[in-house]
């Protein structure tokens, strides 16, 4: 499939034509993910940062020794204004020997672990932006980070493709703009793919 189909505006965020004219082909997708992009650090709203230190003991627990322990080491000194961000500022992760502070020896998440492991949401005290990849917001914009497209079939999109890119972020997306939002997608892919039927059998 090839068509391209138009944007969509949901909830303030305009939805880039790219997650309904791109997608994943069998076996690729968020589901095979390798954290490689995380390994370089991610960034985060101050408010998120926040939270996380709030959770300081926990996400602790949940850290190997390829991780810093203290806390004074998990984030950057200084914070960059960014409007893409709640808050309207945001702080980058440091890196630790060679990959993010919260990325563990196996390559998983200690604040997703954390979150998962005390009862909670496992996306309770992620960053948004850690959440959403290869997704990303910029200026308003939610659309494809083409970042590792190429090197890594967890974050590799084509316009042939088995799995459009928003149905294999579903997760990822509901999150963003709530299952009603999701829906507006959903929606909005099908009547843009009916359309296409009607107008080649003309």
């Amino acid at each position: 499939m090839t068509t391209e189909i138009p944007g969509l505006r949901v909830k303030g965020y305009l939805m880039s034509s790219q997650l309904f004219s791109r997608g994943f082909a069998t076996g690729h997708g968020p589901c095979a993910c390798s954290s490689v992009c995380c390994e370089g650090g991610v960034y985060a709203d101050v408010l998120e940062r926040d939270t996380i230190l709030a959770h300081k003991d926990v996400v602790r627990k949940y850290m190997d020794e390829s991780q810093p322990l203290d806390e004074a080491g998990w984030f950057d000194a200084e914070s960059h204004e960014d409007p893409d961000f709640r808050s309207g500022h945001c702080i980058g992760t440091e890196v630790y020997n060679n990959k993010c502070v919260f990325l563990d020896k196996l390559g998983r998440c200690s604040l997703q672990a954390a979150a998962a492991g005390e009862g909670k949401h496992r996306w309770a005290i992620k960053p948004l932006y850690c959440i959403l990849f290869p997704i990303e917001i910029s200026s308003g914009v939610v659309s494809f980070d083409d970042l590792l497209q190429g090197e890594e079939n967890c974050c590799s999109t084509s316009a042939e493709f088995e799995v459009p890119l928003f149905r294999g972020c579903k997760d990822e997306l509901v999150h963003l703009v709530g299952e009603d939002g999701y829906r507006q997608m959903e929606e909005h892919y099908e009547r843009a793919r009916n359309l296409t039927k009607v107008a080649g059998n003309r």
